[in-house]
C-alpha cells in the first residue's frame, strides 16, 4: 500500500467507509468498487480451512474475493460498533456471525477492519478477526480425505492466531 502525504477529512472517510459497508450488506457490487482505487489491497488472515482468506489486489481481486465468500459463506450479522480514526486509516471495530456453507457450521468473532486511505478512496483493507473459530467452522471432519493434514502436505502450515484479544491489540496498535 502506498501512503498518504497528507492528512484525510475524517468525517468524509468515516462517510466512505459507511458506504462500503451499505454496499456491502446490499450486495451492491458496482457501489462499492466506486469507494476503492484501481489498486486496492484487500486481505483477510491467512487460514488454510477458509477458502477467502488471504491477499488480493485491485478491483479483479476484490471481485474474487466475493464470489468466493458468496460460494463459501453466509453473513448472517455483520455490526460495525465503533469507526476509530488517524492520520490515513478507520480501524471499524464490531461483531460478526457466519454461517460456513461447506460444514454447515456457525461461527461468531468480534472483528476489526482497518481502512486505509488515499485520494478519498479505499486504498487498503485488512480484516481481524477470529481466525480460529473460522477454521474450525470451515475445517473438514477429521476422518475425511480433506482433513488437515492434506493442507499441511500441500504447504499451508500458517500459524492461526493464539487469540481474538491478541489480534484486536496488534491492530490498535497500529493506529498509534
Amino acid at each position: 500500500m502506498k501512503t498518504v502525504t497528507q492528512p484525510i477529512d475524517r468525517e468524509k472517510c468515516v462517510t466512505v467507509v459507511q458506504k462500503l459497508y451499505a454496499a456491502f450488506g446490499d450486495r451492491d457490487v458496482p457501489a462499492l468498487l466506486t469507494v476503492l482505487s484501481d489498486d486496492v489491497e484487500w486481505g483477510e488472515p491467512d487460514n488454510p480451512f477458509n477458502p477467502a482468506a488471504g491477499t488480493r489486489h485491485g478491483h479483479a481481486g476484490v471481485l474474487e474475493w466475493l464470489r468466493i465468500g458468496r460460494q463459501s459463506e453466509e453473513i448472517l450479522q455483520l455490526e460495525p460498533e465503533q469507526f476509530l480514526t488517524n492520520r490515513d486509516s478507520i480501524a471499524v471495530v464490531g461483531h460478526m456471525k457466519c454461517l460456513a456453507k461447506p460444514t454447515g457450521r456457525i461461527y461468531e468473532s468480534d472483528f476489526i477492519h482497518l481502512v486505509t486511505f488515499r485520494d478519498g478512496k479505499v486504498a487498503g483493507f485488512q480484516e481481524f478477526f477470529d481466525t480460529f473459530a473460522a477454521g474450525q467452522a470451515f475445517r473438514p471432519e477429521a476422518n475425511s480425505p480433506t482433513d488437515a493434514s492434506s493442507h499441511v502436505a500441500a504447504g499451508h502450515t500458517r500459524r492461526l492466531p493464539a487469540s481474538q484479544v491478541r489480534v484486536r491489540h496488534h491492530a490498535l496498535k497500529l493506529l498509534k
